[in-house]
């Protein structure tokens, strides 16, 4: 057209700038249209502004937008600024949305509903969500009616932010104001309710949602997969699948994903290869590495390791893919079952591919060389990582460490630690526990003990298991009276105990044979709240029968099924046994209707004790009832 010398209107360079306003030859249209004398439209600032911002040139758009102004250029329209503060809010420059929002003011326009909306959103998404609500409410009292976007805006906000409560007021609003929710809204409110682990109540509003005769879309049923699987609720997610089936509806990359994460981490590997092969024969959506990775490390946990490298290389053939991540996966499989061999082939196989191997993939090796029990090859491969271009990281360093703890090297483990500290490398808790570990196995307490103070100087005091590590190292001695001041040590520092904590304590009472000290102290824990484990009560009970102290352990046995958990008939014979051996026969035999009420039934071996003891002590009168029900219970 220009070398026709035909007039270019403005109406086709305003086409021309937005066809091309997400390129970088927009700005230079734009200066040949001024260059040419033909001035902008009212239009072609917007155009070129929302261009910027669409290639998230968001400062250019705002230095642009300066330049105009004070070259008197400027024609303002809404739509202008609606643009810049809808890219400002994305990024979260929330306080710049707001400036350019008073400038909008300053120019005599009227906000619009987009405006407000925009506004709303980008509060939101920064957690400003009372701000928003406010802005909200005050512009719907004046009469501006905002969508149901908006509405869900502030929903979200609401939810990703804790303010739950405030998520059925604001429905209730929307309904006042003649807003309906739609899916959107119902999706929020299940992954709300999902998130915070009640994924019954999400499942609820899908048959409120269904009875309403709406549909769920596949962002909805997502949600729900993803928490279902979180609850290892495997049938359920099959029903949803089959209901998702019957409604003909596609899944996309996200769900296939959740699929396939899901069933991986659940040990349905099989399952999860069914996914795989849907997802390749769809056509629509194309596997990821995230894909692959969930796969590799459910066949890697299930300990498929040949599977699981014939699956690497059939998509290293089929896709070539470039990522070092798929080989991490594989090679950490085979170095966590001490497999040195296969791992360094994998090794190989990275620079052959002509990838470069990560710290991640040099940590795998050196674990694989401590496992096999190769420590001189651990050694020397440790000094290999720190000549090569790669920095070693706490993870190097502790894995080593471990294997020289193990191995009784611990001046070496001590060298390396001090070492690590020296380049400035932080230990973390895992460090201190292995370092910790070491020291007691010398019996070097003092020096454990000084270890856990540097921690704790250190910031890790919140962290129970280094604690954990010099209890046991107490006990392992019959240390009690050390042991318990570790643990005391701990609580004083805010330090929260473990399950493993009460279980170490109650058997170095027991193991010392201070039964009667080992109770109350259970005794005690039960009355703080503290989080135990049946080991604690099955200590204590089976050292109660030992001593001849039957009736303290039938008791214990009725306080353990009272803190619900369930007895073995494994548990029961081990008390039964142990009365027997002491000749507590009448007692013994008291256990067994706790047993029946429980749905316990005694196997033969057990019968067979039972009956050697009332044989011996002569009280034959209990052989018929014990005959009676062994035939009861089918032996």
């Amino acid at each position: 057209m220009s070398s026709l010398n035909m007039q270019i209107s403005i109406t086709t360079y305003d086409s021309l700038l937005y066809s091309l306003r997400k390129a970088d030859v927009a700005l230079e249209i734009f200066k040949e249209m001024e260059s040419c004398g033909i001035p902008p439209s009212d239009y072609s600032h917007s155009i070129l502004i929302d261009g910027l911002c669409k290639q998230d040139k968001i400062g250019e758009a705002l230095s642009f937008l300066q330049e105009i102004r004070k070259e008197g250029k400027f024609i303002p329209l809404g739509m202008t600024f609606n643009t810049l503060m809808s890219a400002l809010c994305n990024w979260g420059f929330i306080q710049d949305a707001k400036s350019v929002f008073c400038l909008m003011l300053k120019y005599g326009l009227n906000p619009s509903r987009h405006t407000y909306s925009t506004i709303i959103h980008g509060l939101c998404k920064i957690g400003s969500v009372r701000e928003a609500f406010n802005i909200f409410q005050s512009v719907t009292e004046e009469g501006m009616e905002l969508d149901i976007v908006t509405c869900n805006s502030l929903i979200n906000g609401f939810r990703l932010h804790g303010h739950t409560r405030e998520i059925p007021k604001m429905i209730e609003m929307m309904r006042g104001l003649g807003v309906e929710p739609d899916i959107v809204t119902y999706t929020i409110l299940i992954a709300g309710h999902c998130e915070g682990g009640d994924v019954e109540e999400g499942m609820k509003i899908r048959k409120d949602i269904l009875g309403q005769g709406m549909e769920l879309n596949i962002v909805t049923y997502s949600v729900l997969i993803n928490a279902l699987f979180k609850k290892g609720l495997f049938y359920e997610v099959e029903n949803l699948l089959g209901e998702i089936c019957s409604i003909g509806l596609e899944l996309d990359v996200i769900a296939y994903s959740i699929l396939i994460h899901g069933y991986s981490k659940l040990g349905e590997i099989g399952r999860a290869l069914q996914v795989w092969n849907l997802m390749c024969c769809s056509q629509r959506v194309t596997p990821t590495s995230v894909n692959h990775v969930s796969i590799l490390l459910g066949l890697c946990k299930k300990g498929f390791l040949d599977e699981a490298r014939s699956y690497l290389e059939t998509i290293a053939s089929k896709y070539q893919p470039s990522d070092v991540v798929l080989y991490n996966v594989v090679i950490d499989g085979y170095a966590k079952v001490g497999d040195i061999g296969n791992a360094v082939q994998l090794y190989d196989a990275i620079i052959m591919a002509g990838m470069c191997p990560t710290i991640v993939t040099c940590n795998s090796l050196l674990y694989g060389y401590c496992k096999f029990g190769d420590l001189h090859m651990a050694e020397s491969y440790f000094t290999a990582i720190q000549l090569s271009d790669l920095l070693p990281t706490t993870v190097t360093y502790t894995t080593l460490m471990d294997a020289l703890s193990e191995a009784g090297k611990v001046h070496s483990m001590l060298s390396i630690f001090k070492e690590m500290t020296g380049k400035g490398i932080k230990p973390n808790a895992v460090t201190y526990s292995v370092v910790i570990k070491g020291l007691c196995k010398q019996f070097m307490f003092h020096d454990a003990k000084n270890v856990l103070d540097d921690m704790c100087r250190e910031g890790f005091d919140a962290d129970p298991i280094p604690y954990n590590t010099l209890i046991q190292g107490f006990c392992e001695t019959q240390d009690a009276k050390n042991a318990f001041c570790v643990y005391e040590l701990m609580v004083c520092r805010g330090v929260m105990p473990t399950p493993v904590t009460y279980n170490l304590l109650v058997n170095v009472l027991c193991s010392k044979g201070l039964v009667i000290h080992a109770e109350m102290k259970l005794e005690s824990f039960r009355k703080q709240g503290a989080k135990l484990r049946k080991f604690a009560y099955t200590t204590l009970i089976k050292a109660q029968c030992a001593k001849g102290m039957p009736y303290k352990a039938i008791m214990w046995v009725g306080k353990l099924l009272d803190a619900g958990f369930e007895a073995s008939i494994e548990d029961f014979s081990a008390a039964i046994n142990r009365l027997c051996k002491r000749q507590f026969t009448k007692e013994a035999l008291m256990l067994v209707p706790i047993m029946l009420s429980v749905g316990v039934y005694p196997d033969i071996q057990l019968y067979r004790v039972l009956g050697t003891a009332v044989q011996k002590k002569n009280e034959l009168f209990y052989l018929p009832i014990l005959q009676a029900l062994a035939i009861k219970t089918g032996i």
